[in-house]
């Protein structure tokens, strides 16, 4: 399930729809499918909490993908880079999970319960 359309999309962006690139939807259908995966397919959209979640997360990981030039995800399986001068050096293979989610999908996810909180104690 697609969670955005690219009327949607462009409203969230603050932009023209005219203006997004040709593959917008592809895009946001790779989005949705990143957000099924991380929520373990939680999402309900008759739940309307659960509904605007998915459609925002799936948006702020289409414009992270736009900023970052990294829709599949590679950088998240590089541990260390130099370019020139520059270098980073990535974390544990176990957050590379994470590293190819947006952080404010990841937040719009969490805030709406669809992301794993821990154990609560009573």
């Amino acid at each position: 399930m697609v969670y955005a359309t690219t009327t949607e999309l462009a409203e969230y962006l603050g932009t023209d729809e005219s203006s997004l690139p040709e593959d917008a939807t592809r895009l946001l259908e790779r989005a949705s499918e990143l957000i099924d995966y991380i929520t373990r397919n939680r999402v309900d959209v008759s739940i309307t909490e659960h509904e605007k979640a998915a459609r925002k997360a799936t948006c702020a990981q289409y414009e992270w993908w736009a900023e970052v030039g990294d829709e599949l995800g590679l950088m998240s399986q590089i541990s260390s880079m130099s370019i020139a001068e520059f270098s980073f050096s990535g974390g544990s293979s176990q957050q590379s999970k994470l590293k190819t989610v947006a952080k404010r999908a990841e937040q719009y996810l969490y805030l709406a319960g669809l992301l794993y909180r821990g154990v609560g104690l009573v």
